[in-house]
């Protein structure tokens, strides 16, 4: 299966968006849900805000009523409560107690009741509605159902107590019936005259943040005649039902049980402070959160670098701005249109990385069935081959080369079945790691020891062995073995400077010694007083400068450039060479009393070829080093194994810190042959590309060359064989230096013309591909139309990517 280019990536993510809306807007109980879901979890993120302290709520409790009651009760306790109220100097008084005319026990104490409320003149009366519609930003009612003391008296003033409920709770400012026109509850006792239509009430706190007292609380107040009651002074206060049995209540995010007097007192506190919730940006908000997701749905289209990184940003960037919008600006905003979206494009990049990650996979899997069918394919022949030798009692030459070439094979193919497998690399008890000398054979044991015997004299010491093998680090150790532990360490290079330089550098020189000499200085010799220096290739030096340094070991004084003045040193001397300085002195190369005189302990460091127990050791204590969880295949050890490491050590790092960085960017786990080196791998598999180059270099890359390997490697896919192809060629174009004949050559393997120009028409038509694509754009930054020539990278083995980087990056330039 193709991989899914960037391009339909982006159609498939913004259809997701839009369908996810679409159901969204025919869905509506499912985004007014969400809407309340996630608008509570902001509220309870920004916590509790202290309501208004101008208002105050007197209650009916349960055991307000089992005391006072029964329920209703009586309407001259309403009467004494407002006389009560309007004592204290209240500014307004609410009932929010619907008195009903049909309780005609109650009708004897309307007068009463109608009389306290004149003589108020602060009590606002609550009314009733019936079913309520909304027609042209109107409200209309089919009822309107007043209280007896209204029906008695006209003028007393009252308000409807009615709330529309949806995803939030909407008080109508306004019912009109017939002739009439009822004003909120609320708002009649706010004594505001506002242009809007209704509020979104905003709970801002539990209902109990108010301050509120229950009836007979306040009952006690009076009794006692307590100083509290002055707080009453020029406050709103509204009496209610707290009883759940008798009053109804609604949830919010800071109660779960809220009562209705609680309810219009939020109402009113909104009004007071202009902290309802406005809703005629929900629409708006709506349609720019989906053009935010569809425009980051572009972005990360362009800028597919840190993925995760840019969504958690964006994602909190918007749930800020939605903060703000909905818990300081007080807007009723499509929250529904972001978070569901979001998340279904979160699941979309999730599920279409698996899908893509499925399909490299099993890119993979048909390269090992292939590899697997060969395999078998070739033993199965070694078999008949050896049988028919067996058979026939005479081996002719042919039969054995032909055994011996199919051994070969199978060995190579074995190595590639292992390539999948991880290696469990087993750290022995013997495994030391002395100063950065990782070993466990017995070869550097010999030399360790060595060490440890000559660190605490003060002999000179000659440290050999080839390039890589460890020289400085012994060098360090004998140091740091030694009584001078805590002086300086000086390391010299001495084939890194040229032998005028390096005289300077070791002894110093004076001000004046020389041009370019404009100030006194301290040679490493001086530098290294009473510590170590350490010579590393000893043998590269000239004979004027052996004969100098012949001085210093014998009399421990050194002479500076340009000075006639000797100065005493203290230095432990420790030389190192690549060389056999015995053989370069048979050959007047170096000079025999110098030789003598560093020789006075040989430490020789074995080869890494010759301490090969070492390798998986060091191994892994270098793929630790790079990281913790990165593996290597059982194929790659064998392979390291197998290498004879004229680098040793140090080339041994230098191939695992490479593999790592491979294996990382194709976001593995695991070190596999592909990311070792050509000279350490060339002997030890067959890589699938391998393969498919011979077969297609078998067929002279005819016309059914690509249909043909396809099928001679077990029915695969006809598109890995030619993106193979593609990858070859082009890593051969990079590896050549962009040389298209040379490319040409080793592609096709062969001198015969015929062959060469089908091969020269292949890879002048990859190259040709992308002259067209970059004719089609004037753009020339190279990250930019990597994006934009996706489509190339999309069947193109991973493998192969930073080759076709490259040549997209001479073509820019070209």
């Amino acid at each position: 299966m193709a991989q899914i280019q960037s391009k339909n990536i982006l159609i498939i993510k913004a259809a997701i968006i839009l369908l996810v809306c679409l159901i969204l807007l025919i869905f509506q109980g499912l985004r007014k849900s969400t809407d309340r879901e996630i608008g509570n979890i902001f509220i309870k993120t920004k916590g509790e805000t202290n309501p208004d302290t101008n208002i105050i709520i007197i209650h009916f409790s349960e055991e307000d009523i089992a005391r006072i009651g029964p329920w209703p009760i009586k309407r001259n306790y309403y009467a004494l409560l407002i006389n009560q109220l309007t004592k204290t100097g209240v500014k307004k008084i609410g009932l929010e107690i619907f008195l009903s005319s049909r309780f005609v026990t109650q009708s004897v104490y309307d007068n009463l009741l109608i009389k306290e409320i004149e003589k108020s003149g602060k009590v606002v009366l609550s009314c009733v509605a019936g079913k309520i519609t909304e027609w042209n930003g109107q409200y209309f009612t089919d009822s309107l159902s007043y209280p007896s003391p209204k029906l008695l008296n006209e003028d007393i003033p009252t308000g409807h107590i009615n709330f529309i409920k949806d995803d939030h709770y909407e008080v109508p400012f306004s019912l009109k019936q017939s002739k009439l026109d009822e004003k909120a509850f609320s708002l009649q006792l706010s004594g505001s005259e506002l242009e809007k239509k209704s509020i979104i009430v905003n709970f801002i706190s539990s209902w109990n943040k108010f301050k509120n007292y229950s009836a007979l609380e306040f009952a006690e107040l009076v009794y006692s005649q307590s100083k509290e009651l002055k707080q009453f002074e020029n406050k709103f206060v509204i009496i209610g039902i707290s009883d759940p049995q008798i009053a109804s209540s609604i949830q919010t995010p800071f109660d779960e049980q809220m009562p209705g007097v609680a309810f219009h007192a939020f109402a009113l506190d909104n009004i007071l402070n202009s902290r309802y919730i406005n809703g005629k940006y929900y629409d708006l908000s709506a349609i720019i959160f989906v053009l935010i997701i569809l425009g980051f749905i572009i972005h990360i289209s362009i800028y597919q670098r840190n993925i995760i990184a840019r969504y958690f940003i964006f994602g909190i960037a918007v749930i800020l701005l939605s903060f703000i919008m909905t818990d300081i600006l007080f807007w009723k905003i499509a929250l529904s249109f972001f978070f569901i979206p979001f998340m279904a494009l979160i699941i979309a990049d999730i599920s279409l990385y698996f899908i893509q990650g499925r399909e490299q996979l099993k890119g993979a899997i048909d390269e090992a069935t292939a590899l697997r069918n060969l395999l078998q394919a070739k033993e199965l022949e070694l078999k008949n081959l050896q049988k028919e030798i067996k058979d026939s009692g005479q081996e002719s030459t042919q039969l054995v080369e032909k055994i011996n070439s199919l051994q070969s094979d199978i060995k190579k193919l074995r190595g590639s079945e292992d390539d999948r497998f991880e290696a469990e690399i087993k750290i022995s008890s013997r495994v030391e790691n002395f100063f950065g000398i990782v070993y466990s054979s017995g070869e550097m044991a010999k030399a360790v020891e060595l060490i440890k015997k000559a660190a605490p004299t003060d002999a000179t010491i000659l440290i050999t062995g080839e390039s890589g093998t460890g020289k400085e680090l012994a060098a360090k150790a004998i140091h740091l073995l030694s009584k001078r532990k805590e002086n300086k360490f000086i390391s010299v290079n001495c084939a890194a400077l040229q032998d005028s330089l390096l005289e300077s550098e070791l002894f110093g020189h004076e001000r004046g010694a020389f041009t370019g000499a404009i100030a006194d200085r301290q040679g490493r010799f001086e530098l290294a007083d009473q510590g170590t220096i350490f010579l590393d290739e000893i043998g590269e030096t000239s004979e004027n400068f052996q004969a100098k340094m012949l001085r210093v070991l014998q009399s421990g004084e050194i002479e500076k450039v340009g000075s006639t003045k000797s100065y005493r040193v203290d230095v432990r001397v420790i030389a190192a060479t690549n060389k056999n300085l015995a053989e370069l002195v048979k050959e007047k190369k170096f000079r025999e009393d110098l030789f003598y005189r560093l020789n006075v302990i040989n430490i020789e460091l074995p080869p890494l070829r010759e301490r090969k127990e070492d390798i998986n050791v060091i191994a892994k204590y270098f793929l630790n080093a790079e990281s913790s969880d990165i593996q290597i295949s059982k194929a790659a050890l064998q392979a390291l194994n197998d290498y004879r490491w004229k680098g040793n050590v140090r080339e041994l790092e230098s191939v695992i810190k490479r593999a790592v960085i491979f294996a990382n960017s194709e976001k593995r786990n695991m070190i596999r042959l592909t990311d070792l080196p050509t000279e350490i791998i060339k002997e030890v598999s067959y890589s699938f590309e391998d393969i498919v180059l011979e077969s297609l270099r078998s067929k002279k890359f005819s016309h059914s060359s690509i249909v043909e390997t396809a099928k001679e490697l077990g029915n695969i896919n006809r598109t890995m064989i030619s993106e193979n192809l593609r990858g070859l060629a082009l890593k051969t174009l990079v590896e050549c230096n962009f040389d298209i004949e040379k490319t040409i050559l080793l592609v096709s393997g062969t001198d015969d013309d015929d062959t060469n120009e089908r091969v020269r028409s292949k890879i002048l038509t990859f190259i040709s591909n992308i002259e067209n694509d970059l004719k089609k754009t004037e753009e020339r930054d190279f990250e930019t139309l990597k994006k934009r020539f996706s489509s190339k990278y999309k069947n193109l083995p991973a493998k192969f990517h930073s080759y076709l980087d490259e040549v997209i990056k001479w073509k820019i330039h070209y």
